[in-house]
């Protein structure tokens, strides 16, 4: 019987350590989950502006008074797009978002790269193909946002841009105006 106390302790004690490095094992789980949810939203924050300056960028390139012609408005429209950080940024994201938001990220990549082409050929923001243009970015760039927004688990009421778009797509499948 003089055995039972320290076998009792013993198993108390086990049963304490198992607990605590269970309960650490979690705190440390959940703690990598913020960090790269931290992480994700800065890269996606950064890769968003990216996208926005790319466009400022190119719009100002075409909105001078005295814009380049040629190869050099070419060569500017594109300058605008790789200084913006677009390219790089999408490296980040192959490291860090899921596929869905890759593939989405890359729509609106090719959407804001449709506009610079299209810049190229006229460049003017006042004609029907740079609204069409750039009606495809927003509307992809809403598409990412929303994508964003639910693998960051944020709350409250949806991007009511993404609503806009969703709207048009559908009028445009059914044939509607």
């Amino acid at each position: 019987m003089d055995w039972i106390s320290p076998v009792s302790t013993l198993a108390g004690a086990v049963v304490g350590v198992g607990a605590a490095l269970t309960a650490e094992r979690l705190r440390w789980r959940r703690d990598q989950e913020r960090d790269a949810a931290q992480t994700r939203r800065t890269v996606y924050s950064e890769f968003l502006m990216a996208l926005s300056r790319g466009h400022t960028d190119m719009r100002s390139i075409v909105l001078q008074p005295d814009r380049p012609s040629g190869d050099a408005l070419y060569g500017e429209l594109h300058q605008a797009l790789d200084g913006a950080g677009i390219w790089r940024l999408r490296q980040s994201l192959s490291l860090t978002a899921s596929a869905e938001i890759i593939q989405l990220a890359e729509a609106a990549c090719d959407a804001l790269a449709a506009m610079r082409d299209r810049l190229i050929e006229e460049p003017t923001i006042r004609g029907d193909s740079y609204r069409v243009c750039r009606a495809d970015l927003w509307r992809e760039n809403a598409h990412l946002r929303e994508a964003m927004r639910r693998d960051l688990g944020m709350n409250g009421p949806e991007d009511p841009e993404v609503g806009e778009y969703r709207l048009s797509d559908i009028r445009r499948s059914s044939g509607g105006s």
